[in-house]
């Protein structure tokens, strides 16, 4: 049933299909494509000097030879090879009647050669009269263009610069403009819709009403989808009503190339995204297993990704990394694998509570009344945040110490890293001394 005035939302979520992170993440990436319009454009060009943080399309060449004529590599004088060959080894000419300008002529690094001058001396080796017009020397070149670097030695026209795939950093810029590209083509941003959902929801910064939360996360979309090279677009809050949230999603499908929905698939009286989803599309997981996060979803409308998201900031932040990113990254031409180190355990994880209490000794505590029924099924395991602080130590090895609290607690603020770490039959957590694949926030 619907809800509404005087009726109660009395739904089945027994059919709501549970998968893995990396089963839901497969299952989309199978499923979606980009871009969802045939022709749309996937690229575009942008100015070198804008393309900070872009993903090259193609690959990029030399426009030009570096350098373009022959150079000076070090701050020396340029000197007539011709003046020491046929010498004997350690002999040097006599320079009492060289002239400046026709048989010397001070030379610097990267700049080009005086012209009909072919080899240099480091000017360590060369003693300049007060009035510099003649020099005495007490080193000999080795041959012909010592101190010197060819035409094109460096680059040559036509040489990859970078490549398709790589991102442009500063570094980059610089050697792309070295080659006198001014212009790269970029992999155009995904635009990434954001619909937050909830009668309790508002705006930061106006006043709070008994029983409303502030609505954060449409700032934790917005961080994360520039950071990973989008473009945010924010929805206001859509209240709890079916045909709101029906038309938002379908708005954001039509703007965006991915959408982030609030609350991916909980099952309050109030939660709706799921039912509307399933009018709408193609749902692909309802549910993951793990926790916190577990109410995540996938599914696609009109061919458009809808990421379905836990309402919570510290959940969201997890589910964010776990099934936008790999989206944005497909979108971008990069690998959707989340990227894992290795570390070794330095201590044991904190029991469940934080401290040394035995394992579900917090829930046996509890009524049946307060306690979850198990949401994984027979014989799957069940997947916890554990945070770390991970270091580099003195034999190159990275060692990580588990912290206690949840996430978005004060005590796991101190955290650089993360672990995914199963429970259920038949699995025990890692031990000190354990390798264990962490993530870095």
């Amino acid at each position: 049933m619907q809800k509404g005035k005087g009726r109660v939302a009395m739904r089945d979520h027994s059919n709501h299909i549970e998968l893995s992170r990396e089963e839901a993440v497969a299952a989309m990436l199978e499923r979606c494509a980009f871009p969802k319009m045939p022709g749309a454009p996937t690229e575009e060009l942008v100015p070198v000097a804008e393309s900070f943080g872009r993903i090259l399309s193609r690959d990029v060449a030399a426009q030009v030879n570096k350098p373009n004529a022959l150079q000076c590599c070090m701050d020396s004088i340029a000197v007539h090879w011709d003046a020491f060959e046929g010498l004997a080894e350690g002999q040097l000419p006599d320079t009492s009647a060289w002239v400046r300008g026709v048989d010397w002529e001070f030379a610097n690094t990267g700049v080009v050669m005086p012209e009909g001058f072919d080899t240099a001396i480091v000017i360590e080796h060369v003693r300049v009269s007060d009035d510099e017009q003649r020099v005495s020397i007490d080193a000999a070149p080795s041959a012909r263009f010592a101190g010197t670097r060819a035409p094109g030695s460096q680059m040559r026209r036509g040489d990859m610069l970078a490549r398709a795939g790589e991102k442009v950093t500063p570094d980059v810029a610089a050697r792309l403009a070295s080659g006198n590209v001014t212009a790269v083509p970029v992999r155009v941003k995904p635009k990434v819709a954001f619909i937050p959902t909830g009668n309790e929801l508002v705006a930061p910064g106006g006043p709070i009403e008994a029983g409303r939360n502030i609505e954060t996360n449409s700032l934790l979309v917005r961080g994360k989808v520039e950071k990973w090279g989008g473009i945010p677009l924010l929805f206001d809050i859509v209240p709890d009503d079916p045909q709101l949230i029906k038309d938002a999603i379908r708005r954001a499908c039509a703007m965006a190339d991915i959408v982030v929905l609030n609350a991916g698939s909980s099952k309050g009286s109030e939660d709706w995204s799921c039912e509307q989803m399933e009018e709408l599309g193609q749902v692909i997981c309802h549910e993951t297993n793990h926790g916190p996060g577990h109410h995540s979803s996938y599914a696609l409308v009109d061919g458009t990704p809808v990421v379905g998201i836990s309402g919570p900031p510290a959940g969201a932040s997890f589910t964010l990394n776990f099934y936008l990113r790999p989206l944005m990254r497909k979108f971008l031409g990069l690998s959707p694998e989340p990227e894992r180190i290795p570390v070794r355990l330095a201590a044991p994880f904190p029991a469940k509570g934080g401290h040394s209490a035995k394992p579900q000794a917090a829930a046996l505590a509890k009524v049946a009344g307060e306690v979850r029924p198990s949401v994984v099924a027979p014989g799957a395991p069940f997947f916890s945040i554990k945070f770390l602080t991970v270091k580099a130590q003195p034999d190159g090895t990275l060692s990580g110490t588990p912290l206690p609290g949840r996430p978005g607690s004060p005590e796991a603020e101190a955290a650089n890293a993360y672990y995914m770490m199963p429970s259920g039959p038949g699995t025990q957590p890692p031990a000190p001394g354990d390798v264990i694949w962490v993530e870095l926030r």
